[in-house]
């Protein structure tokens, strides 16, 4: 992440924050404009234009499993305030943390909210190999989660930046919806961070009370200017939504499938010469295979899924395929095939029917004995500052989401924050 602050772009570009007192101001400029932008698009809408981000479900899958790696770390630049946990100088931005993690509530706890969407359409099964690429903004977030106290300025720049609206933050909550899949994860975003009393007014306090106690203002500057650029690093979300490609999406389900399904196939059924286990065999001939299989009229694009024998042999009880593919790969599948005009929303029976929230509370015999003993440390000791040294490791962003870990930041949230305690 060094290398990456002393190659930072032109810090011009973020000239605004040289002139302190006009920060809340231009924050509140590009609120408007945003929501400006995002009533331009429901009107657009209201005039039966389609869907601008998620052309099916399916686009919408993809979207969810490729921002994944982002979502999975949500909050975590934050957890570098607890260092300061016993002071007042960060209190806003602490407060800001525990509130990604739910204040220890698994139904409100960021991650696990994002875990049990993720299980809910049971997504977390499908194979979506990615590249670093889409990982690199996640590391920054984990790299800034454990700077020490005096670096604390770049994850004030950095937090000043992620709790402005975007855009697509809006339209995507509102397509989402649109088609049947659950949006609280990103409504929460659009309603706990508002610029009023929430995230983002938070935001702006810390970089002022953060200023005013800073030993050299012009470095603290530079240093929330180069924060603030961090939010630029790997694959932004509006990428991702702009390069979203059913056909690849729809390519990984089948060469995934392949990989089994290479050894079962008969010799009986050939294509172009080949048998289907042959044409199984190579994950590079996957799509020539599917090609054939169109040319054949096997599948019959931009029609309804019925109208294709494949679909038949593994959507009906006595197809020959039947259970092949999974409720969420049927779904991609049949997306592909009929196209963004017949895409439908997604009915409520495709859910896996998932215990997601209720898995985030199961406990292993060492989960058992881990809490137990935090609980006794925590019962032994009369000392705030001692308590809050022993339940912070468990408030890491590879531990919150766990059971100890919710224990432990509900327990964390009653010592610093009585008001706030579930």
């Amino acid at each position: 992440m060094v290398s990456q602050l002393d190659s930072s772009t032109d810090l011009s570009t973020l000239d605004w924050i040289d002139d302190v007192t006009q920060i809340e101001q231009y924050c509140y400029t590009h609120l408007q404009r945003t929501c400006t932008k995002f009533q331009d698009y429901l009107a657009r809408r209201k005039q039966q234009q389609a869907r601008e981000y998620f052309p099916t479900v399916s686009h919408a899958f993809e979207f969810l499993t490729k921002v994944a790696p982002v979502k999975f770390v949500d909050g975590a630049w934050l957890y570098a305030v607890l260092e300061q946990a016993d002071l007042h100088a960060h209190q806003d931005l602490i407060l800001t943390y525990l509130e990604e993690l739910g204040l220890g509530d698994p139904l409100a706890n960021h991650v696990c909210m994002y875990q049990d969407l993720l299980c809910q359409h049971g997504l977390e099964q499908v194979t979506q190999p990615l590249s670093p690429i889409y990982y690199e903004q996640a590391a920054v977030q984990l790299a800034l989660a454990h700077v020490g106290v005096d670096d604390l300025a770049w994850v004030i720049g950095f937090n000043l930046a992620y709790e402005q609206l975007p855009l697509h933050l809006l339209i995507s909550n509102y397509e989402l919806q649109e088609l049947g899949i659950d949006p609280q994860y990103f409504n929460v975003h659009i309603t706990i961070d508002n610029l009023h009393n929430g995230h983002a007014k938070r935001s702006i306090d810390a970089f002022y009370q953060g200023l005013s106690t800073a030993k050299d203002q012009a470095i603290y500057i530079k240093r929330v200017k180069q924060g603030y650029l961090l939010n630029d690093i790997g694959k932004s979300s509006s990428q991702i939504i702009a390069e979203l490609d059913l056909e690849q999406f729809v390519l990984r389900v089948f060469q995934d499938k392949a990989r089994i399904g290479q050894f079962i196939h008969n010799d009986k059924c050939q294509f172009a010469g080949k048998t289907i286990n042959q044409w199984l065999s190579d994950p590079d001939q996957i799509q020539d295979f599917l090609n054939i299989l169109i040319e054949k009229k096997c599948i019959i694009q931009n029609e309804a899924v019925e109208n294709s024998r494949f679909w038949q042999m593994i959507d009906q009880p006595n197809g020959r395929m039947f259970g092949v593919f999974n409720a969420t790969e049927k779904q991609i599948i049949k997306d592909w095939i009929q196209g963004a005009r017949l895409s439908t929303r997604l009915k409520p029976t495709h859910l896996e029917h998932s215990t997601a929230q209720t898995s985030k509370q199961l406990k292993t015999n060492e989960d058992v004995f881990e809490l137990g003993q935090l609980k006794k440390s925590i019962q032994q000791s009369n000392d705030l500052k001692h308590q809050l040294s022993l339940l912070k490791p468990y408030l890491a962003p590879n531990l919150h989401a766990t059971a100890t870990g919710l224990w432990a930041t509900q327990h964390y949230t009653r010592l610093l924050f009585p008001a706030h305690r579930i």
